[in-house]
């Protein structure tokens, strides 16, 4: 039996026309993608708050909020700007097409479309994507780490205090108990300031401590 390629992804289908919106719902769904769909630009943008789809295929001329004012809300937006757009109009427009570009989308195909074709540019889309997303989760864990480093230094630099405190104090030949009794109240302070930031550490980046950053394979995961 020939086997069939697998892709893993969500797409979020934007139509006002029924029968590509069921069309491509069957498609994309048959080949492993999970698909949510919209009527219009309001329900679409209602979707990605709640889907959070790796990529948007979107209809322009649309009830409520046409193709163009969707993208230019989500590609306004720091939440959803990241989110790769194909436009599937039948306007094939110049201007139209430079005006979508300029706001930022990744592709624009003009109908009647080959589904194979869309397919290929899905796919390359996504490997872009997670690619960029892989960068982005390194950034972050970066960040983490070096202010983790900034919280164990200020730390270490507490407790150097201290012991200067001690030796200090000791120099003076002050009551060794009273000295002791107050240093370790300090000590006491700093452990317990310092536990309670790296808890917030990790209570903050559980997600990105926990990520092992490997891409998902779009194109090898294959099943009969």
């Amino acid at each position: 039996m020939e086997k069939v390629k697998r892709y893993t992804g969500k797409i979020l289908v934007v139509d006002d026309e029924k029968v590509n919106v069921d069309f491509f719902q069957v498609m994309l769904s048959r080949l492993g993608f999970e698909v949510a769909t919209a009527y219009d630009g309001e329900e679409a943008l209602g979707k990605v708050n709640v889907f959070n789809p790796d990529i948007i295929l979107l209809d322009l001329i649309m009830p409520k909020l046409s193709g163009f004012e969707l993208t230019n809300i989500l590609k306004n937006d720091e939440k959803t700007k990241h989110i790769p757009i194909i436009i599937l109009t039948a306007v094939d427009d110049i201007k139209e097409k430079v005006d979508m570009l300029e706001l930022g989308i990744e592709d624009y195909i003009t109908k009647p479309f080959n589904f194979i074709e869309i397919l290929a540019r899905i796919r390359s889309i996504l490997r872009s994507k997670r690619l960029k997303d892989e960068i982005l989760r390194n950034e972050q864990r970066l960040k983490s780490i070096r202010k983790l480093e900034e919280q164990v230094g200020s730390f270490i630099e507490e407790i150097r205090t201290i012991s200067g405190d001690l030796v200090e104090h000791s120099k003076k030949k002050r009551n060794v108990r009273e000295v002791m009794a107050k240093i370790g109240e300090s000590l006491d302070r700093s452990v317990d300031g310092f536990e309670s930031q790296y808890q917030s550490y990790i209570s903050e980046n559980k997600e990105i401590l926990n990520n092992s950053y490997n891409i998902p394979a779009t194109d090898d995961a294959c099943n009969d």
